[in-house]
């Protein structure tokens, strides 16, 4: 969802820019163009729409989640509805991304967790958590 949603407006950008340049520059292309223009606008607001609509229609999706992890697990919280815990021995792999950590569980399904950077309070706690998920799962994948 989200390459799209980053790259959803800047394809409209240029499909509008082509259709307004069909628009202008050539006679016989106005139904082309004003269709392009019809388009582009749909594709410009179409993800940002439906990425407000996801979050905004599921009261879960949009509440904070509180974790924690130590020795022992990792567990999360949500408000006070719903908490799991997940010991160490049910994550079989990790990776890191340039937004944050992805963790990957043994459910059906195939189910990763995502924990993101901006998760941490400091760069100690980053590392903190780091070292934690190599000493209890192993080296990054």
């Amino acid at each position: 969802m989200v390459p799209m949603f980053r790259w959803a407006p800047w394809f409209a950008l240029v499909f509008a820019v082509i259709s307004l340049v069909l628009l202008f520059g050539f006679e016989d292309t106005v139904v082309v163009a004003v269709f392009g223009l019809v388009c582009a606008l749909v594709i410009g607001f179409m993800e940002p729409v439906a990425v407000w609509w996801r979050f905004s229609s599921d009261e879960m999706i949009s509440r904070t989640v509180v974790g924690s992890a130590d020795d022992q697990s990792f567990r999360m919280a949500v408000g006070r509805s719903i908490r799991e815990e997940i010991v160490w021995e049910e994550l079989p792999g990790w990776t890191e991304t340039r937004q944050g950590f992805v963790l990957d569980t043994l459910g059906e399904g195939a189910a990763s967790l995502s924990v993101p950077h901006r998760a941490f309070a400091s760069d100690e706690d980053l590392t903190s958590f780091r070292a934690l998920l190599r000493r209890h799962i192993g080296p990054a994948k």
